[in-house]
């Protein structure tokens, strides 16, 4: 099955189900949503096939992943809540970064393993962290397109623990690869401080956080995501120089 071909099936799935559900056609933006993501999921699963790894290692397929993940959190969320405002940013973020993959950073074939990569640890690492990403940039979107303080500290409940899993079994990761479980790479570093930034909002903003509390740490925290993601890469520092 071709896996370019797939992907830019999901990409106009993304961009079809964002204009439907601004359109407020919800049933119709739901289902062309869920075909944009089976596609997706379907590339995981060739890929990994084709590879016999899941495919999480390298620049353009973590961006690929990253897509994902934007797009099947706020999916979820405006199927579970009925509010689709979210998914119409959610659609078009995912759709964007997506494209950033695809003609950007461009298609790539599955390359080699790094030895290194090569963990069971380091595959479930990745996928809670991307986890708690998309949750967090959901978590954004949400405070700002309908607010509801409820839903948003429960979003913030989910990046904690999505993000902390994630943190600590690429600690588990760094021990069996490099012999110690925390060395303040700069990667390790940010991505806590984003996860440290989320706990602070929940302890500080209580258990009806008000909404311009909700939307600065949301926003807060991902732009440390994204300096996580990207600045660490762009700097070509610290142990995951690989990225």
């Amino acid at each position: 099955m071709n896996q370019q071909l797939l992907l830019w099936i999901a990409l106009a799935g993304y961009v079809a189900g964002g204009i439907a559900s601004a359109s407020r056609r919800t049933g119709i933006a739901i289902a062309l949503s869920l075909v944009g993501t089976g596609a997706h999921l379907t590339f995981v699963f060739v890929r990994a096939a084709a590879a016999g790894v899941l495919p999480f290692a390298s620049r353009f397929e973590a961006v690929a992943l990253f897509a994902l993940s934007i797009e099947a959190c706020g999916l979820l969320l405006a199927v579970a809540t009925k509010r689709h405002p979210i998914k119409v940013v959610t659609d078009f973020l995912g759709a964007s970064v997506l494209a950033l993959s695809l003609l950007v950073l461009g298609f790539q074939p599955p390359a080699p393993l790094n030895p290194i990569l090569d963990s069971r640890w380091f595959a479930s690492h990745i996928l809670f962290a991307f986890a708690g990403y998309g949750v967090l940039v959901a978590g954004l979107v949400w405070s700002i397109t309908v607010g509801t303080a409820g839903v948003s500290r429960r979003l913030g409940l989910a990046v904690v623990v999505l993000l902390g899993t994630g943190i600590l079994l690429g600690a588990i990761w760094a021990d069996e690869s490099w012999g110690s479980y925390w060395s303040w790479d700069p990667k390790e570093a940010w991505a806590l401080l984003t996860w440290m930034l989320v706990v602070t909002y929940l302890h500080v903003a209580g258990p009806r956080p008000k909404r311009w509390v909700s939307i600065l740490f949301f926003a807060l925290g991902n732009l440390a995501m994204l300096f996580t993601f990207v600045g660490i890469n762009l700097l070509k520092t610290g142990l995951h120089r690989y990225g």
